[in-house]
């Protein structure tokens, strides 16, 4: 089974930030109901073997501000007081915690003076889960299988 562990993250933004940027941006963009963070890309494994104990914090996730990688992913960072702790739990080296919003193709130029444009802030709720993940033609399709 193609595994990962994640929070759910739910934007208000999202289809608002989807028009306005989507004419910069030649891309595939996340589908609104799997927006996530992930704390840890598994692969394919046993899903009982990840039924392990995480200190999973009673807190909010601050979602705010973009970012890009590689000129591929553009991103809306998150944050909170104990989001590093996770990853350190999990072994998880140089873990940058983030949602992406879309694959890029290519974009535009005036994609970074709109990205700076934007001021998003939001919350989630600090849940993490074992995700079961199916790729599919028309996208993954994430199915939450445990909650820590």
């Amino acid at each position: 089974m193609r595994l990962f562990i994640g929070t759910p993250t739910p934007l208000k933004c999202f289809k608002t930030l989807k028009e306005e940027l989507s004419p910069f941006i030649n891309g595939k963009w996340s589908k609104e109901e799997n927006l996530h963070l992930t704390h840890k890309f598994i692969g394919e494994d046993d899903p009982e073997k990840w039924h392990i104990p995480l200190s999973v914090p009673k807190e909010e996730i601050t979602i705010s501000g973009f970012g890009i990688f590689n000129k591929k992913i553009l991103y809306l960072k998150a944050s909170s007081t104990h989001i590093n702790a996770i990853a350190k739990e999990l072994n998880v080296p140089n873990f940058v915690p983030h949602i992406t919003l879309c694959r890029m193709k290519s974009f535009q130029p005036k994609l970074l003076e709109k990205l700076q444009s934007l001021e998003i802030k939001e919350e989630a709720n600090f849940e993490v889960y074992l995700y079961q993940s199916t790729l599919t033609q028309n996208g993954p399709i994430y199915k939450k299988i445990w909650k820590y």
